[in-house]
C-alpha cells in the first residue's frame, strides 16, 4: 500500500529552530550560580489504548492512542512505531491530551514516515520526535501522548491482522538536558483486524423537489446541503452525492448516529438513528429564506419581494434568489419565484428548526 502522504516535513528554519533548542536545553537548565538542575525524568509504562481494535475494510478509520503511565518531568521524546503497510498505514498523527503547551510554541513535534521495519515488527514504520522549548514545561502524569488515525489498505482482507508496534530499542524519552530516562521505553504491541465494509447510508430530502445533491454557485455563498454526523464527520467524499446520498464508512464510530443536516432556505434538521440501514432518510422543511432556522413573517416578506423574479444561471445569481426556488410544475423548481413557492412556504409558517427530519408519508425514495 502506498503511504498516505499527509505528513509535512518542518521547514528548513523550523528545524533549525528545533536543533537550536536542543542545544539550549542543558544551558538553560542552568540555575544562577550556574549548577545545572536537571530534573529525574522517568515514567511507569506505555501501552496502546486500545490493544485491540478493527477497522472497515476498504479505506475505513480507526483512532487509537499511545498511552504512557506514570510520567515524570518528560521534556522530549522519539517514538519509533512500526505497522504493517499492507493492512493499515497512519493517515494522521496529533499531540495526546496529556501534552501541556501548544504545538509550535511551547514545543516542536515532528512526524518522520516512510521508515523500514522495525525489530518490534510489522514492514513499514515513522517517528515521532517531540521537543519542548521551556525547561520549565514538561510532560507529567498518564494520559495520551500520540493519538494516531489508521486507514484500511483497500487491498486487505476481511480478518487480516495488521500490527502496530512501538519499538522500545528505538525510542527513548529525555529529560531537560537531554538525558534519556533510566527506565528503557518498552517495545509495546497491538492489533488492528480488517472487519466487513461499515456502511451507514441514507437520502436527503428537500421539500418542494430540489435536489439536494445539487451545489448550486452563487453570490455570496453557494447553496449546498452540509452535513455532520456525531458533531465530528462529513459524508465519505466531503459531501453528498449528486442524488443526495450521504455515506459514511467509519469503524470509528458505531450507533447510535447523530446526523446534523442544513441548506440555505431550509429549516436544519436533527436525526438519530439508532440502527441504521440504507433507507434511512432526513427531510428538510422549505420557507427558511433569512437562515434564521424559524419560518416567520420576516421570511414571508422576503418571499413576497422575489415574487416575479427570474433565477439567473449559476454563478451569476444571488443565494436568496437560488435558496427561493422551492419548486414548481411537477415537484420541479422552475427557475421562477412565484405563488407555489410562496405557499410553501406558508404551509410550514410558524415551524422551527432542528426538525427530527421526518419523512412525509410516500415520499421516499425522493
Amino acid at each position: 500500500m502506498q503511504f498516505k502522504n499527509l505528513f509535512k516535513s518542518l521547514p528548513v528554519l523550523a528545524l533549525a529552530l528545533l536543533l537550536a533548542a536542543l542545544l539550549a536545553l542543558p544551558a538553560a537548565a542552568q540555575g544562577p550560580g550556574g549548577d545545572v538542575s536537571i530534573q529525574a525524568v522517568d515514567f511507569t509504562t506505555f501501552l496502546w489504548n486500545p490493544p485491540a481494535t478493527s477497522v472497515a475494510r476498504g479505506d475505513g478509520a480507526v483512532l487509537t492512542r499511545l498511552d504512557i503511565q506514570g510520567a515524570q518531568q518528560i521534556s522530549g521524546f522519539t517514538l519509533a512505531i512500526g505497522y504493517d503497510a499492507s493492512i493499515v498505514a497512519p493517515d494522521s498523527v496529533e499531540p495526546g491530551d496529556l501534552l501541556p503547551g501548544t504545538r509550535g510554541v511551547d514545543y516542536f513535534m515532528t512526524v518522520t514516515s516512510g521508515g523500514a521495519a522495525l525489530q518490534c515488527g510489522g514492514d513499514s514504520s515513522f517517528t515521532v520526535t517531540v521537543a519542548y522549548l521551556n525547561p520549565a514545561m514538561t510532560v507529567n502524569g498518564s494520559g495520551s501522548l500520540l493519538d494516531i488515525t489508521w486507514r484500511s489498505d483497500p487491498d486487505a482482507a476481511v480478518n487480516d491482522v495488521g500490527n502496530i508496534c512501538l519499538d522500545g530499542t528505538t525510542s527513548l524519552v529525555v529529560d531537560n538536558g537531554g538525558v534519556p530516562s533510566v527506565t528503557p521505553v518498552p517495545t509495546v504491541n497491538a492489533t488492528i483486524t480488517i472487519d466487513p465494509p461499515s456502511i451507514f447510508k441514507f437520502q436527503i430530502g428537500l421539500e418542494g423537489g430540489q435536489n439536494s445533491g445539487l451545489n448550486i454557485p452563487a453570490v455570496p455563498d453557494d447553496v449546498l446541503t452540509q452535513v455532520t454526523i456525531n458533531g465530528i464527520y462529513p459524508c465519505d467524499g466531503g459531501g453528498v452525492d449528486p442524488l443526495g446520498f450521504c455515506t459514511f464508512n467509519n469503524a470509528t464510530t458505531s450507533p447510535p448516529y447523530s446526523i446534523s443536516v442544513s441548506r440555505a432556505g431550509y429549516l436544519s434538521a436533527t436525526a438519530n438513528f439508532t440502527d441504521p440501514g440504507n433507507s434511512s432518510s432526513v427531510w428538510l422543511l422549505a420557507g427558511d429564506l433569512n437562515n434564521d432556522n424559524v419560518i416567520n413573517i420576516f421570511d414571508i416578506q422576503l418571499m413576497a419581494s422575489l415574487l416575479g423574479s427570474p433565477v439567473g444561471p449559476p454563478p451569476s445569481e444571488t443565494t436568496l434568489l437560488q435558496s427561493a426556488d422551492y419548486t414548481g410544475p411537477g415537484n420541479i423548481p422552475d427557475g421562477l419565484i412565484n405563488i407555489q413557492d410562496l405557499v410553501l412556504m406558508a404551509k410550514n409558517f410558524g415551524v422551527s428548526g432542528p426538525t427530527d427530519g421526518s419523512v412525509p408519508s410516500g415520499t421516499f425514495p425522493f
